[in-house]
């Protein structure tokens, strides 16, 4: 009965269980289905751990060829990581009190690394991929700040004296008033041994007027600076003229901001100028000349000429002299006449250095004019401090930039280690060598610093010497006229 019980119960079950299954698929079909699936994913996984290994090969070839930065050229020339090419240039050269630390990109950064550590183990090869992926982005820009880093030293204009065979001595005049007019218009914009015209009429303008200041009162006014050289800005350019320096007393710091806001751009209204300097001036008595910096003719069909006589008839003491910086013969045509209607001179300059010493006093300077130029140049004493400041506050950005970059790459290889992708031994290889980096960093962060230096100080010693030679020569100019 036992035995009859048994096989009742063995042969109801296994009628349960065949009436679970569909009647119209056999097993064998379910058995092949499932085996064809299971091969299906394990193919899928392999090409996966294929592409993945491919990958990696890939980066691991990239990496082979990146140089490990240990001379000013090869940190110019370090590309930026995948990671951190992005970083705002003012956020990678600024110091950080504590780590730097990784981005939100650490967990991605992580893994790539995994893949990295799992194909080499080459300490050297750890410390390139540290550099493809999290390496700074900063180093060429601080090198090219730094070799575009210059100082704007006080510079005395040095005026020369006329000619001076058969002159007599100068009468003594009152201080009087003095408009120079500089010429923006876009033919400004134009280039003269290999320097925009516009910046080298704004360096001689500053010199000039810091020689005038020093007994008459200044006023700068510029025209052809508003709107553009189209047809359709003609009327906005030919009539707009502003004094932006208003009659006064000379003020170096004032003038150079005014003079160096001024920015080149449209027509050329001479005329226009001309009539705002003579209506502007209408109350004034005393002496009132105006010097006009241009390079070309009326553009905007005024009559210069007309109004340069207006000017010089209010007054015996009033007359135009225009300095004609690179100018075509034609032009300078016009602007002599213009300087001859002004009852002035017209002075012509083809070249920077003819500029700068184009605008010639008729009379020999005074012992204290003479002396005061060698002591103008204290005000450079000032300077030296606002230079080391500015320039160092550049060059620490290298150095900042090289801290920020090793906080980052110690902070990866810490995350390799602590998930036991690299030993200890290879992570102290490792830091050995971001340590190297960072000395030599130091290196190149002294030698492009003190190059700048160099070069910005031989600037001011050639100031220095052009005002010493130019003190001896007046000396010796007045020594041979027996003064």
């Amino acid at each position: 009965m036992v035995v009859i019980s048994l096989l009742v119960i063995i042969t109801g079950g296994c009628s349960e269980k065949e009436k679970e299954k569909p009647d119209n698929i056999p097993v064998s079909s379910v058995n092949e289905k499932q085996t064809e699936e299971v091969l299906q994913e394990e193919v899928e996984v392999e090409k996966v751990n294929e592409q993945q290994i491919s990958s990696a090969e890939s980066i691991l070839d990239e990496i082979q060829n990146i140089v490990i930065p240990n001379s000013e050229e090869t940190f110019i020339a370090q590309q930026p990581g995948l990671f951190t090419a992005d970083i705002p240039y003012e956020k990678e050269t600024k110091q950080v009190w504590g780590n730097f630390g990784l981005g939100d990109y650490k967990e991605e950064l992580t893994d790539k690394l995994g893949v990295i550590a799992a194909e080499t183990q080459e300490p050297e090869l750890i410390f390139k991929a540290l550099h493809y992926y999290v390496g700074s982005n900063a180093y060429g820009q601080v090198a090219a700040e730094l070799d575009d880093f210059s100082m704007d030293w006080f510079e005395p204009y040095l005026p020369e004296p006329g000619e001076l065979e058969g002159a007599k001595e100068q009468e003594t005049v009152e201080p009087g008033k003095a408009m120079i007019l500089l010429d923006a218009s876009s033919s400004m914009l134009l280039n003269v041994q290999g320097k925009q015209k516009m910046g080298i009429a704004k360096r001689a303008t500053s010199r000039f007027a810091s020689t005038i200041g020093m007994s008459d009162d200044v006023s700068l006014v510029v025209y052809g600076h508003a709107g553009t050289q189209n047809q359709s800005d003609k009327e906005l350019s030919c009539t707009t003229i502003e004094e932006v320096y208003p009659m006064g007393p000379f003020k170096a710091k004032e003038f150079k901001e005014a003079v160096d806001g001024v920015q080149a751009k449209g027509w050329t209204p001479i005329a226009e100028a001309i009539k705002f300097a003579r209506e502007h001036t209408s109350d004034s008595t005393g002496k009132l000349t105006v010097y006009i910096v241009s390079d070309g003719a009326e553009t905007c069909g005024g009559d210069p000429i007309a109004e340069a006589k207006a000017f010089a008839e209010e007054s015996t003491d009033r007359q135009v002299n225009i300095i004609g910086f690179d100018v075509d013969s034609k032009g300078e045509q016009q602007l002599k006449a213009v300087a001859e209607a002004g009852k002035g001179e017209y002075i012509s300059a083809k070249t920077i250095e003819e500029l700068d010493q184009s605008i010639t006093e008729q009379w020999l300077p005074s012992l204290n004019e003479i002396m005061s130029k060698s002591n103008s140049l204290l005000k450079q004493w000032g300077q030296l401090y606002t230079e080391m400041v500015d320039r160092s506050n550049i060059s620490s950005r290298f150095l900042y930039a090289t801290l920020n970059e090793s906080d980052r790459m110690h902070e990866a290889l810490r995350s390799m280690h602590s998930e036991k992708w690299i030993t200890p031994e290879i992570q102290e290889e490792v830091q050995e060598m971001i340590q190297v980096k960072k000395d030599k960093a130091i290196e190149v962060q002294d030698a492009l610093d003190a190059r700048a230096r160099i070069r910005v100080e031989n600037e001011r010693k050639a100031i220095v010497e052009r005002v010493d030679k130019w003190t001896d020569r007046m000396f010796e100019l007045r020594e041979s006229q027996g003064k």
